[in-house]
């Protein structure tokens, strides 16, 4: 398949954003000043390693992939300036650029290249990554600047695959990866180069004078660690901080301050109930169905989201490609959860109010995010909604970093809980809902189902783009009737900026993903 075939089908991606207030400014750019974010605590700076949106904000600053993914959520040239496809789909030939060093000066070659797949690839690497390259017959270093990947059948998803940030070979080889200390002062070959990480404070990344792409207008980025959302608000509010995410809770008020932008625009994500099934209690299509249909959602999305959320039917966002219209999101039905829950064996046996079976109450320990009042209100409300139905929620708020340890692998420390993840451009759920990835990948909740996977496979085998989504839209049937989790809504993003800073292209791509060409005019720089 040519590479201009696979741009053609990420290009299909349906974005529309909407940019309050930011009009682009004719003004030359000029270097200085220093971004300030707020973000919740990161997890880790490897590439290879994380799996937390913070984390990855961060390293998207400090790595570079292959490939990249523009505005347009198209493809384009990175580490790689070129690429060939073999006429059967099956050979990827990658051209690396020649002018790139890592961070310490060290030039950047196809060593550097395959070691970072083979690091994914050995078993000993505690990551959820290894499942996108599983069909990879053969890594070759074909000279210092080529490399070249052949699969053992065609991949559709693999530009995708080859946009994570590649790791220095001379850093880390002969290393233990998972518990190295470059996870905290990491090297790359991205537009800025690592200074400090101070726990529970803030990490710091400086302007990489020797970038081989649009050298930063940006003196640095500051990611300052605030955990409450409301703190992080006020502190966004008052200036203390220059960009945030913002919460649905607080989007209405933040639009009446008048020293930040407000950017609002949709995201190709998804927030959602996700249940343990390695317990007897929701390894079963009737019990979750029921505590999706237990849930009156539609009052959820305008309560909590203020009407910036749609309720999801499966896991692809309107705006993908893969997203089938003709799937409706299940209704609020708590007479038919009771009846599905009937048929799982749990009914009121002894009169108190609360279903059982074989004399154990229904009853779980679900998780949220602690300082998230979106998650607080949302947990607060599915708390009365299973109620009505006889089923007891008992919510634990975490700290992120304790929250994000009682689901990652191979710890699986959890009952249920309420979570988001977002897709890449490429719509290929293999990570989240095949059996395979139950212990090593993002299916935390240890869903199986034979003709899930067997759709999942061939979505990502065939290169078709029009028998790809037809693939995708029976896919995305299957997964509402099975609920691997409660597919609760498609959040739009907002993003709230300083209004000093220019350049700001707000995108599905991410809150910084073209960050190195922000800058600031003179007048207005204030660090």
């Amino acid at each position: 398949m040519k590479k201009g075939l696979l741009v053609a089908m990420v290009t299909l991606l349906m974005v529309s954003v909407l940019a309050m207030g930011q009009a682009p400014v004719a003004e030359p750019p000029v270097r200085g000043d220093t971004l300030i974010l707020g973000i919740v605590s990161p997890m880790v700076l490897n590439p290879v390693l994380f799996t937390d949106v913070p984390s990855g904000l961060i390293i998207g600053t400090v790595f570079s992939g292959l490939v990249k993914v523009n505005d347009r959520l198209e493809f384009e040239p990175d580490l790689a300036h070129s690429w060939e496809v073999s006429e059967d789909g099956l050979v990827w030939t990658f051209h690396l650029r020649q002018d790139v060093h890592w961070h310490d000066g060290t030039p950047f070659t196809a060593d550097d290249v395959l070691f970072t797949f083979e690091t994914i690839m050995d078993p000993a690497t505690i990551t959820v990554r290894r499942g996108d390259y599983e069909k990879v017959e053969k890594w070759e270093v074909v000279d210092p600047y080529t490399f070249r990947v052949t699969f053992s059948e065609p991949f559709a998803p693999a530009l995708q695959a080859f946009a994570m940030g590649i790791i220095p070979k001379h850093l880390l080889e002969g290393q233990d990866v998972n518990v190295a200390a470059f996870n905290r002062a990491p090297v790359g070959t991205g537009p800025f180069v690592f200074r400090e990480w101070l726990s529970d404070v803030h990490v710091i990344v400086d302007r990489n004078e020797h970038y081989f792409g649009q050298v930063p207008y940006l003196n640095s980025i500051k990611f300052n660690i605030i955990p409450d959302d409301t703190v992080r608000m006020l502190a966004l509010e008052v200036g203390d901080i220059d960009l945030a995410g913002i919460p649905t809770v607080h989007y209405h008020r933040m639009l009446g301050v008048e020293r930040i932008y407000v950017h609002r625009y949709p995201a190709l994500s998804l927030t959602y109930f996700g249940w343990n099934e390695r317990l007897p209690k929701f390894n079963d299509a009737r019990v979750r169905k029921a505590l999706t249909l237990a849930l009156d959602r539609e009052t959820m999305a305008e309560v909590v989201y203020e009407g910036l959320a749609v309720l999801a039917s499966g896991s692809f966002p309107p705006i993908s490609w893969a997203f089938n219209p003709a799937v409706r999101p299940l209704p609020y039905d708590p007479e038919q959860a009771r009846r599905l829950l009937a048929e799982a064996g749990w009914t009121d046996t002894d009169g108190d109010g609360w279903l059982d079976r074989q004399g154990v109450p229904f009853e779980f320990e679900f998780l949220g995010r602690a300082g998230d009042p979106v998650h607080a209100m949302v947990i607060e409300l599915a708390m009365e909604h299973y109620r009505e139905i006889g089923v007891r929620l008992n919510p634990l708020f975490l700290e992120w970093g304790d929250f994000v340890s009682r689901l990652d692998p191979p710890r699986r420390a959890f009952e249920a809980f309420f979570l988001g993840f977002t897709f890449g451009v490429d719509p290929d759920p293999f990570i989240y809902y095949h059996s395979s990835q139950a212990e090593w990948g993002f299916n935390d909740t240890n869903f199986a189902d034979a003709r899930v996977d067997q759709l999942i496979e061939a979505g990502r085998r065939e290169m078709d783009f029009e028998a790809r989504r037809a693939i995708y839209w029976e896919l995305h049937e299957l997964l509402n009737e099975l609920q691997p989790v409660s597919f609760m809504f498609h959040v739009e993003t907002l993003m709230g900026i300083d209004r000093r800073f220019r350049g700001v292209v707000p995108s599905p791509v991410g809150l910084i993903w073209n960050v190195e060409y922000w800058w600031v005019p003179e007048g207005r720089q204030r660090h």
